[in-house]
């Protein structure tokens, strides 16, 4: 009887750290590791949180937060994304025995995302072929591009204005003028040259999430991917 006893101590203790300080390390590193694969960088911080940690038993994670900076999706570098959830539910086996994330719901899930002035320009340098000198500068009403060109065996100058949208979730440079400067061309037809830039295909992003919000600032451009009641 008193050996019976003392076995299920020693079981109860091993399930409670195996809860409270395996679980959550397992769950953190896991998700941490999956971030830095999925957005090609090696500075994703990851938090979680369950109480009373046998809740990590049955998957359950009541909060996420995770950052990373310097973060790639698709063509464009973000500065920062950040990812927060609420009560999401991971299939146990699946980290456990293959150190996946297979998120089966959650209340709530929310990425924000910043793509500043330096990151579109980047983006926009390997996107445009054969076009040097890309200067870039993002307002609440527009996006300002400037570059040059080699066009009919002269250096000629380029503004392009537009916006960032969204379109299905793939996220895009949207064209509203485009002009050459120094050159017999004037005013091109919009998207006669160029067409609209695609900077980010849909299903990039972590979780499944795909970008639903676009909001121009002085400086950088923020998206938002938020979904409640995912399942």
């Amino acid at each position: 009887m008193r050996k019976g006893l003392t076995i299920l101590g020693a079981l109860f203790i091993i399930i409670i750290v195996f809860s409270e300080t395996l679980l959550p390390w397992l769950a953190r590193e896991t998700l941490q590791t999956r971030m830095n694969e999925r957005l090609s960088t090696t500075d994703a911080q990851v938090a979680v949180d369950s109480s009373p940690g046998f809740l990590f038993m049955l998957g359950q994670v009541q909060q996420m937060h995770a950052v990373a900076h310097q973060a790639k999706v698709g063509n464009v570098y973000f500065r920062e994304i950040s990812l927060s959830g609420e009560n999401m539910r991971l299939n146990v086996g699946d980290l456990l025995q293959a150190g996946k994330v297979a998120l089966k719901s959650a209340d709530k899930l929310v990425l924000k995302g910043v793509v500043d002035e330096e990151n579109l320009q980047e983006a926009l340098t390997r996107k445009l072929d054969k076009v040097e000198n890309v200067q870039v500068s993002i307002t609440p009403e527009r996006v300002s591009v400037t570059a040059n060109t080699k066009l009919l065996g002269r250096i000629v100058d380029i503004e392009l204005e537009g916006n960032i949208i969204e379109d299905s979730g793939s996220l895009y440079f949207q064209m509203t003028h485009l002009a050459f400067k120094n050159s017999r061309i004037g005013t091109a037809k919009l998207g006669e040259l160029f067409g609209n830039i695609q900077l980010a295909p849909p299903g990039r992003l972590p979780m499944g999430l795909q970008i639903s919000d676009v909001q121009q600032t002085d400086g950088a451009v923020v998206i938002t991917a938020a979904r409640d009641n995912v399942e």
